[in-house]
């Protein structure tokens, strides 16, 4: 989370605001997603297995 917050703060500072920033926090093996809107971040309560890679490439694919 701080890490969202910290690339928010930054390119705010940069004069770049950025409506939806996304986190990804992995283990390599388990994944976890997260998201920054305004003040308010959002965490996907499901945790991603490497064993689910089409999944995890879904979610991925789907931010971008």
């Amino acid at each position: 989370m701080a890490e969202i917050i910290a690339a928010q703060i930054f390119n705010q500072r940069k004069g770049k605001e950025i409506s939806t920033i996304y986190g990804v926090v992995t283990t390599g093996t388990n994944w976890k997603f997260l998201t920054l809107k305004s003040q308010i971040i959002e965490i996907d309560l499901n945790e991603y297995f490497i064993s689910e890679l089409g999944k995890i490439l879904g979610i991925l694919k789907s931010l971008i």
